[in-house]
């Protein structure tokens, strides 16, 4: 897929494209790449713009968000540089309200750590609307135990879903289940590319946390991801300290980039949608 491969210079961004890839429309110019989803409007990483290389200059950066995405609620742009921090250049962002964040990007160049299946678990792809919906019910509980707003929350990731199940029944992803009986208890997605395979969104049913499965669902998707394109590199964007980041990192995957992205929310609106 060129577009993946080609188009930007960092990992990071790399996997961004391949997931909305099929999705959004992905406008590629010197200075920058513009991402549209015009179905998901307030799908705010499917509406954002990247810019190239790492100057940072807010009044023409925020003007350029604007001519290309207008009719966006928010503001959302990012840089496509692999070892930007947030410094000094960003203060003015903050003094009109954007929020700012440091993503790392977490890569698998080595050999995997492989974990064993644990005992009464089984892994498998989702396939039924039963347990689709499972799926999204685990996805709202757990960002309801993060602070997001069940109603808004379920709304929006009901949407995203239904557009993640039309890139898997295309052949560009899988979501795998791990099950405890019939019982959704843990899951993850793998986008699938020849050069970068992104991991999305591991998450684990509290009954069943610390028995090793989300890092089974990993040997899971590393395997199929490789079984797919043999030199892909697997690659995440979360906190090396966070949960899922630490879940990786004794997986075998390891920090490669730090990404910024500057963000300001509709008017109201105090959540992020991931």
């Amino acid at each position: 897929m060129a577009v993946e491969q080609d188009v930007a210079q960092t990992l990071g961004v790399r996997s961004d494209l391949l997931v909305e890839y099929s999705n959004s429309q992905i406008e590629v110019h010197p200075d920058r790449l513009v991402l549209r989803t015009p179905d998901e409007p307030h799908y705010w990483a499917g509406n954002m713009v990247f810019f190239r290389g790492n100057t940072v200059d807010p009044e023409q950066q925020i003007t350029q968000f604007r001519k290309d995405l207008p009719e966006a609620a928010h503001t959302m742009f990012g840089w496509d540089t692999p070892d930007m921090k947030i410094g000094k250049e960003h203060a003015p962002f903050s003094d009109l309200g954007y929020e700012l964040e440091q993503i790392d990007v977490l890569s698998l160049s080595g050999p995997l750590n492989r974990a064993p299946l644990p005992e009464g678990i089984s892994i498998r792809p989702v396939e039924t609307d039963e347990e689709w919906e499972q799926v999204i019910a685990l996805q709202i509980d757990t960002a309801v135990e993060q602070g997001y707003d069940r109603a808004s929350f379920g709304v929006y990731v009901s949407t995203r879903f239904a557009a993640r199940r039309r890139q898997i029944k295309a052949g560009l992803a899988i979501w795998f289940g791990a099950f405890d009986g019939d019982l959704l208890v843990a899951d993850l997605g793998v986008y699938s590319g020849a050069s970068v395979s992104r991991f999305q969104e591991v998450e684990t049913r509290p009954s069943h946390r610390r028995r090793g499965i989300c890092a089974a669902l990993v040997t899971a998707g590393v395997d199929w991801a490789r079984a797919q394109a043999p030199a892909t590199i697997p690659v995440l964007q979360a906190h090396s300290e966070s949960p899922a980041g630490r879940i990786y990192r004794r997986s075998g995957f390891e920090h490669q980039e730090t990404l910024v992205l500057a963000i300001l929310p509709p008017q109201g609106t105090f959540e992020r949608p991931e």
